[in-house]
C-alpha cells in the first residue's frame, strides 16, 4: 500500500506533463527530398489552434489541447531556379474531425490561391502515387501584361487519420513539372505513417534529483512500514513479558514472605525446645 501510494505521488508531485506545442514539428518533414530547396527550412513553427479559420480546429483546441495543433513551414531555393514550398499542417483529436477540416480545407484551398504580384490560371489536376485520397492542382502564374505564363504553382491537399495537410510549391519555370510537389507530400505521407499513430504533444519531465530523493523516502517509509509493526508487537510483548515476571516474581516474594510469618507463628518458644535444640 506504501509503495502503490508512493507511485501515486510521484506521478502526481515529481514526473510532471506540460503542453509543448513544438514537439508538433516531430511530425512534419524538415528536409525535403527536393534537391533544388535549401535543406533548412527558412520558416518553422507551431500556430495556435486558436487562430484557424476553421470552427472545428478552434473548438478542438479548446475541448482537447494537447492532441490538436497547427504546424506552418517553409523552404526556400538554394539556387537561380526559385523554386519555393511550404506546408500547413493541421493536427486534429480524432480521424471524424480531421475529415471536417479536410472539407472546409478543400473549399478555402480548392480555390484559386491568391498570390502576391501574381494572377493564377488553373490548368488541371494530377495524382500523387502512395498518397491515397489526395487532391493535386496545377495553376499557371502570369505576373506581366503578356499573359504568358511565368511559372506554375502546384497545391496538394490530403489526410491521413488524424492528420490533414496543405501544401503549395511555386516555380518559375515556364514548363509543368509535378515532381517537386509530388515528392514533398509522399515524404511527408511516409513520416506520417510512422509518427503519427498515438503521437501527443504532452511532455514529461523527470528531475533527476528529485527522483532519486522521491525515492530514498518512499524506500524508507516502505520499509518502516514494513518492520516498524513487526518490532512494535515485539516489543509490545516484550514489555508484556516483563511485566508479568515482575508479577510472578511479586506473587514468588510474598508466598516467600508469607511462608516465613506463618513458621515463626508456629515455631515453639525456647524454654519448650527439646535440649540441644536452642
Amino acid at each position: 500500500m506504501v509503495l502503490v501510494l508512493g507511485l501515486a505521488g510521484y506521478f502526481t508531485f515529481i514526473r510532471t506533463s506540460h503542453l509543448d506545442r513544438g514537439l508538433l514539428g516531430a511530425l512534419l518533414i524538415h528536409r525535403t527530398p527536393v534537391h533544388v530547396l535549401r535543406a533548412k527550412p527558412t520558416m518553422a513553427s507551431s500556430v495556435s489552434p486558436s487562430t484557424s479559420t476553421f470552427a472545428v480546429v478552434k473548438k478542438a483546441g479548446k475541448r482537447d489541447p494537447s492532441r490538436t495543433g497547427i504546424y506552418e513551414i517553409e523552404w526556400a531555393s538554394s539556387n537561380k531556379s526559385a523554386l519555393e514550398a511550404g506546408m500547413l499542417f493541421q493536427l486534429l483529436p480524432d480521424p471524424s474531425e480531421a475529415r471536417t477540416t479536410l472539407a472546409d480545407s478543400e473549399k478555402e484551398f480548392g480555390k484559386t490561391p491568391q498570390l502576391t504580384g501574381q494572377t493564377l490560371a488553373a490548368k488541371g489536376t494530377f495524382s500523387i502515387a502512395g498518397v491515397p485520397g489526395s487532391t493535386a492542382r496545377t495553376f499557371a502564374m502570369t505576373g506581366s501584361s503578356s499573359g504568358a505564363a511565368d511559372g506554375y504553382a502546384y497545391t496538394v491537399l490530403y489526410r491521413y487519420d488524424r492528420s490533414v495537410v496543405t501544401e503549395l510549391v511555386e516555380s518559375s519555370s515556364t514548363k509543368v513539372s509535378t515532381s517537386a510537389a509530388s515528392s514533398i507530400a509522399q515524404a511527408e505521407e511516409a513520416l506520417l505513417r510512422r509518427a503519427e499513430p498515438g503521437f501527443s504533444m504532452e511532455h514529461t519531465t523527470t528531475p533527476l534529483v528529485a527522483s532519486l530523493v522521491f525515492a530514498a523516502v518512499a524506500l524508507a517509509v516502505a520499509a518502516g512500514a514494513y518492520f516498524v509493526p513487526e518490532w512494535a508487537v515485539g516489543a509490545l510483548e516484550r514489555r508484556h513479558e516483563r511485566r508479568e515476571e515482575k508479577e510472578r516474581e511479586r506473587a514468588r516474594s510474598e508466598y516467600r514472605a508469607r511462608g516465613r510469618r506463618t513458621v515463626s507463628r508456629h515455631k515453639a518458644a525456647a524454654w519448650r525446645r527439646p535440649p540441644g535444640r536452642h
